[in-house]
């Protein structure tokens, strides 16, 4: 189902999570969003772009798919920061 969401252009701004009311929200700072789903024998996790689905994954625990996406949003932020600087110069 979330597949389907990745084709929706930007202008179309609706919470994924209306769609899917079993998400769990991880991280909701713009213009990342992040959820969770429980399937029952692992957590799946997706981080989304303006709507568009960049990085999914999996793990085990809850807290291990918190663990998991705050580690990439790291990533991404630190990725944001060098290319603002970049420009800048």
């Amino acid at each position: 189902m979330l597949e389907a969401l990745n084709t929706a252009s930007p202008a179309q701004n609706h919470d994924i999570q209306d769609e899917n009311p079993e998400l769990t929200k991880l991280y909701d700072a713009e213009p990342y969003t992040a959820y969770t789903e429980d399937l029952e024998f692992m957590w799946r996790w997706t981080i989304y772009r303006d709507n568009k689905l960049v990085q999914e994954g999996c793990s085990l625990t809850l807290d291990a798919s918190k663990r998991a996406v705050n580690h990439v949003m790291a990533f991404f932020n630190m990725n944001n920061k060098n290319n603002t600087v970049a420009q800048e110069l």
